[in-house]
């Protein structure tokens, strides 16, 4: 994986933002303030752990087995799976037993632990801490950097409730015994995910779970969906916008537009519903956990339907089923790629003058990222490194561009002197970009 794929995934994942909060629950912690530390090597930096036990409670129990069998797709990768049926059903009396290979070259060998309570094998000598820090964090239980496949970047999302709940189902399954090999990552990688990873030093609030669009961006954001389904090619359809190329499992598929435009999921919240639970009629990959999310309630999957609907609408028709064709949207080619052309939106007129005041490069610190604003002739145009392709920002207002090429709008701020000192990407993450020079 060279080092650009690598840092857009990274990107990708970290989209989806703390929500901060407070525990609610009655558990017993010594440690009342949470330190972050230097693991022994001294290279990546994770949070100490604590002696935190999580009560363990009849509603707890319920809340965790639907969140881990659901939503978080604990089981598609910790168990292992019948490969012969449509879903790739994980088998029952092996459940969390890892062992799936979910991704093998010639550098890595990524695998899922064995997560039962078994104690020669699996989790059964791990402290609640230790999960709680490896499912949020990314650090593993002797403090090593998980692999992003782990998807802890968006679990950090995660309430703390609702990972108490989590912890606790984990603690109910029955343990079994397998022995399962060690991931192996290549230098690159294990270097890139040490210098990713992050402690959580404050509480995680529970979302008004009465409010559906809400609760359907905290389940579509724990869910993993933007990573999955927004392309990681150097001209992006957009945010959900589907194409992107996963391997997993060893298999292949191009992931779904699940944006609102014809070309995604237009077809209203039944239609939504049939696709989850029966992975269209079993013509989905496995590679979509659909085999977990089909577990949800319909409430929950309306309002995850709900809030894909606010997110920008991407046209870009893509398909996992043969033949392959070439897309002139993204480049790249795969199904109905012959469907797609690029299509510049219309824009406002703006004083071209006035972009004077937009240039510059624009940072992120928390995750890295910079956009890099410039003028040539009377156009504004954006990169988002230094090697990528150049995007023509078109004006909406004299604060607002669309930017196709890149998976959501921009917007520029205003400091009280009119002088623009902020970039901010236009979707309810509201990431900031600071201006630097």
């Amino acid at each position: 994986m060279g080092q650009k794929t690598f840092s857009i995934i990274v990107i990708l994942a970290f989209m989806a933002f703390m929500l901060y909060s407070s525990c609610t629950s009655g558990d017993k912690k010594k440690t009342t303030k949470a330190e972050v530390s230097a693991n022994l090597n001294d290279t990546f930096r994770v949070r100490q752990l604590t002696d935190i036990k999580f009560e363990a409670t009849a509603e707890r129990l319920k809340r965790g087995g639907y969140l881990a069998n659901g939503i978080l797709m604990c089981f598609t990768c910790h168990s292992p799976r019948n490969w012969d049926s449509p879903d790739a059903a994980p088998i029952e009396e092996k459940k969390g037993s890892g062992g799936t290979i979910v991704n093998k070259d010639s550098s890595s060998l990524i695998i899922a632990p064995n997560i039962t309570p078994d104690k020669e094998t699996g989790a059964g000598t791990w402290t609640d801490d230790m999960l709680a820090r490896a499912i949020r964090e990314g650090a593993g239980h002797d403090g090593r950097a998980l692999n992003w496949r782990m998807p802890h970047f968006v679990f950090r999302n995660l309430s703390d409730e609702e990972l108490a709940a989590v912890i606790v189902y984990l603690r109910s399954l029955a343990p079994v015994h397998n022995v399962v090999p060690p991931t192996k990552m290549s230098a690159e990688e294990k270097a890139g995910m040490e210098k990713s990873i992050a402690p959580i030093t404050s509480p995680v609030l529970a979302v008004d779970q009465s409010d559906s669009i809400k609760r359907g961006m905290y389940l579509v954001r724990i869910g993993e969906c933007v990573g999955c389904h927004t392309s990681h090619a150097a001209y992006n359809p957009g945010i959900n916008g589907g194409g992107n190329d996963i391997t997993r499992f060893g298999r292949r598929a191009f992931s779904a537009n699940i944006t609102a435009d014809e070309s995604g999921i237009p077809y209203g919240p039944q239609n939504f519903i049939f696709a989850i639970r029966t992975g269209k009629g079993g013509t989905l990959s496995p590679i979509m956990p659909w085999v977990a999310y089909r577990n949800m309630t319909d409430e929950d999957l309306r309002a995850m339907y709900a809030y894909l609907r606010t997110l920008p609408a991407a046209k870009h028709a893509v398909s996992s089923r043969l033949p392959f064709t070439h897309c002139a949207i993204c480049g790249m080619d795969h199904g109905l790629g012959e469907k797609n052309k690029r299509e510049m939106p219309a824009g406002v007129k703006i004083d071209p003058a006035l972009y004077n005041n937009y240039t510059g490069t624009y940072f992120n610190e928390e995750r890295q990222s910079t956009y890099i604003i410039f003028k040539e002739g009377n156009k504004l145009f954006g990169k988002q490194w230094e090697t990528a392709p150049k995007i023509e920002l078109i004006p909406q207002s004299a604060s607002y561009f669309l930017a196709p090429g890149w998976p959501v709008p921009v917007s520029f701020i205003k400091d009280k002197d009119g002088h623009i000192t902020q970039l901010m990407e236009a979707t309810d993450y509201g990431v900031l970009h600071r201006k630097i020079k």
